[in-house]
């Protein structure tokens, strides 16, 4: 079941107080208008009786999928809980549940991810029966093959599953200061299927480049950049 709670929130905009009632998780299965929410930017958004302003509270939400077997965990980050902190805490708190969890109980998939967009655009790589893994595979090698245009540390790339025909994957660059969309970048769809034939044999390799439960060519870009 999805669950809510009561927060005191301020406006953005004029600053008044008020108590708002969201969602810090949401259930696919047995809340379909929550999800059709979250995917369309309306959970957890809040109207200010004073001047009028909308905006959006991001907050953890955990998505669960029972059908998909999948948990994903949206931790927004803030200065107060950057990146680093977060999946330093996220994995500890994985390793405990493993520890008390019985070895024969098959555990759904965990995943972590850091913005609504990036949540959004999970949902659907899974429902279409995208390899998420080999995704990011694939976002590694345009952003490694295209860093002139492509800078990991000004973009991400989504792969936008409704544009994408069966001749090719279509990937849209989004400026991480300004949230905008802009440029498109298209991969041949039967490179990509190579790819999932590759996985197929050799899938430690990429579970290795892409451990999880945050799986991200262009965190593991960001992350090699700081190492080197």
């Amino acid at each position: 079941m999805s669950r809510s709670a009561t927060y005191t929130i301020r406006c953005p905009s004029c600053g008044l107080q008020q108590e708002v009632e969201l969602y810090e998780s949401v259930n696919a299965t047995s809340d379909p208008h929550l999800k059709d929410a979250l995917m369309h930017n309306g959970l957890n958004r809040v109207d200010c009786p004073d001047c009028g302003a909308t905006f959006r509270v991001d907050m953890p939400l955990l998505y669960s999928d029972p059908g998909h077997n999948v948990l994903i965990h949206w931790m927004p980050e803030t200065e107060e809980m950057p990146r680093e902190r977060i999946l330093e805490e996220f994995d500890g708190a994985l390793d405990q549940i493993n520890d008390m969890m019985p070895a024969d109980v098959d555990l759904p998939r965990v995943r972590l991810v850091f913005t609504r967009v990036e949540l959004v655009e999970l949902i659907y790589l899974i429902e279409a029966g995208f390899n998420q893994r080999v995704v990011e595979y694939v976002k590694y090698s345009i952003f490694t093959r295209n860093l002139d245009k492509v800078d990991p540390a000004k973009y991400r790339l989504l792969l936008n599953v409704e544009d994408s025909t069966d001749e090719e994957l279509c990937f849209v660059m989004q400026d991480v200061l300004s949230q905008e969309l802009g440029g498109i970048l298209r991969y041949g769809r039967s490179a990509y299927s190579s790819m999932c034939d590759l996985y197929e044999e050799q899938p430690d390799e990429f579970t290795e480049m892409f451990p999880g439960p945050c799986i991200s060519a262009r965190n593991l870009l960001l992350d090699d950049e700081v190492e080197g």
